[in-house]
């Protein structure tokens, strides 16, 4: 029976022979030549991350039942890390998300022969280096490149979240009387109202990156400033809500 599950934490070196599909979520660094000794005969895997690190992911080449690849906002992978047809004969699913561009490329070109063979190839959101530094800290990253969010739209959400997460952290450092709180939570519920009003892009999962990235922005400053902040974070919130038409 196929089996679905992590990777068990204290098992270097255990063989499970049988087990059919991986999945693997929360990674910041993985390494891929333990998997295939530890996992040989998958033939699903799916691996993902929060812009964490794979490496030795020419290993993957080693599994030669695979049959579906997932790999969601990992990097560390390069051109001579691309899974090659003639190593994973039975490969009939690639879906790659946010990914080195090398990698990407690569892997277009490995595979783009075999979708006429009924290989479902996605590859999207192939990112440079550049962009990985740039975006570790921008928790609305995710909203580069997506179809119904317009690309000014996308660098004016990213400058008003710096915006109020600067003046977040300005506010806090002041001691526990956040007065300006709520005229930072206003400002934001109000600039995202009349980003949208323009072209309508904040739909179910917008609104929720967005109360995310208010939750990332009020972590940070509490990890900086070494003190609880709820009361701050949640008067923050509760003034973006009290504006906010998204």
């Amino acid at each position: 029976m196929a089996q679905r599950r992590p990777v068990p934490a204290g098992t270097r070196g255990v063989v499970r022979a049988g087990v059919k599909h991986l999945t693997v979520r929360g990674i910041t660094r993985f390494e891929c030549t333990r998997l295939v000794v530890g996992f040989p005969d998958l033939t699903r895997l799916s691996l993902s991350g929060n812009l964490g690190t794979l490496t030795s992911a020419a290993a993957l080449n080693q599994l030669p039942q695979l049959q579906a690849l997932t790999i969601t906002e990992l990097f560390g992978m390069d051109a001579s890390d691309c899974l090659l047809p003639r190593h994973v004969p039975e490969l009939e699913e690639v879906s790659l998300y946010g990914i080195p561009a090398d990698y990407a490329a690569a892997m277009r070109k490995a595979w783009r022969l075999q979708v006429r063979h009924g290989v479902e190839l996605d590859v999207r959101g192939a990112r440079k280096p550049e962009w990985v530094a740039a975006n570790r800290a921008n928790p609305l990253r995710d909203w580069d490149g997506r179809e119904h969010i317009p690309r000014t739209a996308y660098r004016k959400a990213v400058a008003q979240y710096k915006a109020t997460r600067d003046a977040f952290r300005t506010e806090i450092t002041g001691g526990d009387h956040h007065g300006n709180i709520a005229e930072i939570g206003r400002a934001f519920g109000a600039a995202f109202n009349a980003l949208d009003s323009r072209s309508p892009f904040i739909e179910t999962v917008e609104r929720e990156e967005l109360f995310n990235a208010l939750a990332f922005l009020a972590d940070e400053a509490q990890t900086a400033a070494g003190r609880d902040l709820t009361a701050a974070r949640t008067a923050l919130i509760e003034c973006v809500n009290s504006i906010r038409d998204w």
